[in-house]
């Protein structure tokens, strides 16, 4: 197989590592002083057991938070991590969209929430959105590359973990404390409105112990978004994605316990989605998931241990597909995650965790597009992550055990087959190896290997009848083999100076990668054959096994141009690229293109303004019938002024989004040929904080 960088990827890596080593050895501008150094702190608690700075560990993360998180807030996660380095999305319209880390997605990327599985069916198709509204959270930790140890075999391709305050692991400072936030935009006539409040109970102060009670509660409405010229939907008016209408709402109560030495807590919590579907104009989702999460992390010494954390999700979930108002699909799922982690202290200069993870799913469908028949699927693993510090070393190391059981029902397909029980178990065995090391207070490097096996699901296996949401009758294969993976990955960062950021290069080589192949057959939703131009027409697909390479690299410069006690100044660019192959050197389907980012932010004060530009060039790589996407420019604009008044902190914004009105269509979206990306948009907002 090709193992070289192609010239696509050669030019702009070699700007970036020219640019940013060129500036990263400048003097600091005039202003700064070379006791006070620019440093970048963000703590990591998904990538290790021990909470972490991204500098610090041997995965590549990205965190956002705070008014970097306001201002990419979306309907969806996967839009709401677009700009992302290293990450696209699934974009199915703006009531669905999945985040893709380096080309991979669906089974290989784990999503959670408060670093348990978000126990919806988002994986298994890309109309399927994810059972997490971005509105109310508090930060989003991306791991890209593997992160299987920690997560499962699911999370080779890497893990975005959804972090909110549900449950709470400090007392509010005062008897109460929350948010209120509302902002409306006018493409699609949207608006989203909602808040959260934490109410101490008997705390004692002193002690900084007590009891917090939390509400929330969110709702999102938005009509159908215009967009660039023509949307290609067949008969659409110029100017309007039709059926892409979004009506979310949650809410939650929870109930936590904290103290210096045991935070635990309860959260019962239901989010409800309805959601036009762009690829059939009468059809919509509705989607309904109720949950209850608890949690319970201890600090002290047990043992050769120094603490504990215990994590239990459960959730009913259910997705019905509705065409002209009634039920054609209906998907339901029910299914806990739960994990253990035992925190050890040094042991021979070693230190981490031993941690365990059980979850169980059943999935069903029933109606038209019933391609899956009812299926159990039953996980257990235990889990060590270690970590040695040696002078300027930092050895992490890590290993995990998982077993995987899935239990099939009899089955009757669309196209007329009957299937009878099966059951399939597979254990499989994944690692890791890796290093951070020290050059000198600015500059550390990382590198890792990993080996990872994952085993295949029951859409995988056992799938037979259409999915209408990939225009396709996905036939699976039971004698599929376990997928095994090696990753490489090579990291130098900058932490502290004029320029801070990161280059960062990995491979990915797969043995019997499970992916879906086009047969070159048309059917329709009994599988039987039809001619080309029938609108009942199908791709008729089946799920086939390949080595394949994933490689590529990212870039990231954060350019300090100003910093003072009241007024900053920054500069970011960024680039990053992948290229996915077979083993016959073909192009893999619906890889990310090259994508570069150029963003300014300035701050003084009480004031902020921004400025963000993507670009996004065509992708020519393309897989057998594949057709090319031509690139785009995304222009943004933001400002925003926060007031304080007493107890009350208001946060006001504007942002403008696609100012040129550019047409862009995602080369990672099934529906790239009939649903742009949003036209041009103007939000406007305001949090308060008490």
């Amino acid at each position: 197989m090709t193992t070289f960088l192609p010239r696509s990827l050669l030019l702009p890596l070699c700007v970036a590592v020219s640019a940013t080593l060129a500036f990263a050895q400048s003097a600091p501008p005039a202003h700064a002083h070379a006791d006070e150094p620019i440093q970048l702190e963000n703590v990591v608690v998904t990538a290790s057991p021990l909470a972490r700075s991204q500098a610090d560990l041997v995965s590549s993360t990205s965190v956002l938070t705070d008014t970097a998180l306001v201002s990419s807030r979306q309907a969806t996660l996967g839009e709401t991590l677009a700009a992302v380095p290293g990450v696209s999305s699934t974009y199915f319209g703006p009531g669905s969209s999945r985040p893709i880390l380096r080309g991979l997605g669906a089974n290989r990327v784990r999503v959670l929430a408060n670093s348990t599985d978000t126990l919806d069916a988002s994986n298994t198709s890309p109309d399927h959105a994810v059972s997490v509204e971005p509105f109310l959270i508090k930060r989003i930790e991306v791991v890209r590359g593997p992160a299987s140890l920690l997560y499962g075999s699911a999370a080779v391709g890497g893990v975005v973990n959804v972090i909110d305050h549900r449950i709470e692991s400090e007392l509010p400072a005062g008897p109460v404390s929350g948010l209120l936030d509302t902002s409306v935009t006018d493409n699609g006539r949207g608006y989203a409105t909602g808040g959260s409040v934490d109410v101490a109970l008997s705390p004692d102060r002193a002690a900084e112990s007590g009891f917090v009670l939390h509400l929330d509660g969110l709702r999102r409405e938005a009509d159908s978004i215009s967009v660039p010229g023509f949307s290609g939907q067949p008969g659409a008016p110029k100017g309007e994605l039709v059926n892409t209408s979004v009506d979310n709402q949650s809410a939650s109560i929870g109930l936590s316990y904290v103290s210096e030495a045991l935070d635990a807590g309860v959260n019962y919590n239901g989010f409800d989605s309805l959601y036009g579907v762009p690829n059939e104009t009468d059809v919509s989702i509705d989607l309904r998931q109720r949950r209850l999460d608890t949690s319970a992390d201890y600090t002290g010494d047990f043992g050769v241990f120094t603490g504990a954390r215990a994590k239990l999700g459960y959730a009913d979930y259910q997705h019905r597909e509705l065409a002209a108002g009634l039920v054609g699909t209906s998907f339901t799922q029910t299914g806990f995650d739960s994990r253990l982690e035992l925190l050890n202290g040094e042991i021979a200069g070693w230190t981490g965790a031993l941690g365990t993870q059980l979850g169980q799913t059943e999935l069903s469908a029933e109606g038209d597009e019933a391609f899956l028949p009812t299926h159990t699927t039953d996980t257990g693993a235990i889990f060590l992550f270690e970590e040695l510090v040696r002078d300027t070393t930092t050895w992490q190391v890590g290993a995990r055990l998982e077993n995987r059981l899935i239990d099939a029902a009899p089955f009757a397909s669309p196209g007329g087959t009957t299937h009878a029980a099966r059951d399939d178990s597979r254990t499989t065995v994944s690692g890791s190896f890796g290093l951070v090391q020290t050059l000198s207070p600015a500059y550390k490097i990382a590198a890792s290997l990993s080996s990872t096996t994952r085993a295949p699901n029951g859409q995988e296996l056992y799938a037979d009848g259409p999915h209408i949401g990939t225009a396709a009758y996905e036939i699976g294969d039971a004698s599929l083999t376990d997928e095994t993976s090696l990753g490489a990955e090579f990291s130098l960062r900058k932490t502290t100076g004029f320029v801070t950021g990161a280059l960062t290069g990995y491979l990915n080589r797969f043995d019997g990668y499970i992916h879906e192949q086009a047969t070159g057959a048309l059917v329709d939703a009994t599988n039987s054959p039809v001619l080309p131009g029938d609108p009942e027409a199908l791709t008729q697909t089946r799920f086939t096994q390949t080595d394949a390479l994933f490689y590529g690299a990212e870039a990231e410069a954060i350019w300090h141009l100003h910093a003072s006690n009241r007024h900053t100044l920054d500069l970011t660019t960024a680039l990053d690229a992948v290229r996915a192959l077979d083993d016959h050197d073909e192009d893999l389907p619906r890889t990310p293109p090259l994508k570069g980012r150029i963003a300014l932010d300035w701050k003084k004060n009480a004031w902020r303004a921004g400025t963000d530009f993507v670009l996004v060039v065509r992708q020519p790589n393309t897989a057998a019938r594949e057709s090319s996407t031509a690139g785009y420019a995304l222009l943004g604009l933001s400002a925003g002024y926060c007031l304080e008044t007493g107890p009350v902190t208001y946060d006001f914004f504007v942002r403008a989004a696609n100012l040129t009105n550019e047409e862009a269509r995602l080369h990672t979206s099934f529906l790239k040929d009939v649903a742009p990306l949003p036209g041009r948009a103007f939000t406007a907002g305001v949090r308060a904080n008490f």
